[in-house]
């Protein structure tokens, strides 16, 4: 009887193991294995977005490439890549209304944002550099800005009540946007 319970508590134990080590695998790969679609996927490649601003089209009913997208929003992106060096982020969409930029890490998590409101009217010029980064010379006008990994994707949202209306302004506002690698 002794070495069925044992036997039982053993396998119990294995099983509760395998369980927690299936869970912290999971919340741990799978933010990454979503970046990386999203980072180096079809639709990336198809953008052609590394170090450089991609814009999407407009949200329709039939858009799903973000889950459950706004058609209120217009959607811009980067991927950086800081192997190479830092990547200067600039934007200057001299809107009145709602627009943000916001950079992710590898692992999904935000590490930065500005919005209309922060940025106060001015131009956004941002200077992206590496974990590795030491110390970085930065541009006069830059904010040093420090990834915490060296692949990150930037999304840039510019609100928009509607698009047929107000496509003259909202696009060459979102259209400011520049990541490149100098």
């Amino acid at each position: 009887m002794n070495d069925l319970m044992s036997g039982r508590m053993k396998t119990l134990l294995i099983f509760i193991a395998a369980v927690v080590a299936i869970h912290f695998l999971t919340i741990w790969a799978a933010p990454r294995l979503i970046m990386q679609v999203v980072m180096n996927g079809s639709r990336a490649q198809a953008l052609n977005m590394q170090n450089r601003a991609a814009f999407s089209a407009p949200i329709t009913a039939a858009s799903r490439d973000v889950v459950m997208p706004s058609p209120d929003m217009l959607y811009s992106m980067c991927v950086f890549d800081l192997s190479k060096g830092p990547v200067r982020v600039s934007a200057n969409p001299g809107l009145k209304s709602y627009w943000s930029i916001a950079l992710y890490a590898a692992n999904s998590d935000n590490f930065f944002v500005v919005n209309d409101r922060q940025a106060g009217g001015a131009p956004v010029d941002l200077w992206l550099v590496g974990p590795e980064s030491k110390s970085a010379v930065t541009p006069t006008g830059s904010k040093l800005i420090a990834s915490p990994s060296t692949q990150g994707f930037l999304l840039m949202r510019v609100l928009t009540g509607n698009y047929e209306t107000e496509k003259s302004v909202v696009e060459p506002a979102r259209r400011t946007l520049r990541c490149d690698q100098p």
